[in-house]
């Protein structure tokens, strides 16, 4: 992903590129829920200006079932994303995070192909 406005010397350094990730470092819109009941929102990075699309899966009859998946996305794709859009968009993208309960993860880093399961 190109950084348009990461300060020099960021980038890859930045925090929202090592897990755990903290909400307080980001400036979150709820984008709602898909078909599935998975919670989607968008989170921009206070630091480096990144948008990170998030897909949070949580079926509370099952323990231990929270999951979540989050890779960045260009500005222009966020402008646009949605609710309905997400799974897919998590998908086909090239890398990205993914933790949760399910996974005994604070986040660890994930590579395609990505499945959300």
């Amino acid at each position: 992903m190109k950084y348009m406005d990461a300060p020099a010397g960021q980038g890859h350094a930045c925090c929202c590129r090592h897990p755990p990730f903290r909400f307080v470092d980001y400036d979150s819109v709820e984008l709602g829920e898909d078909s599935r009941g998975a919670e989607v929102s968008l989170a921009t990075c206070k630091s480096c200006g990144a948008i990170w699309l998030k897909y949070f899966i949580d079926e509370p009859h099952y323990p231990r079932s929270g999951r979540w998946w989050r890779v960045e996305i260009a500005a222009a794709d966020a402008s646009a994303m949605s609710a309905a859009a997400a799974r897919e968009c998590v998908e086909r993208s090239r890398e990205g995070f993914a933790g949760g309960s399910f996974f005994d993860s604070h986040g660890h880093a994930i590579t395609a192909p990505i499945k959300v399961r």
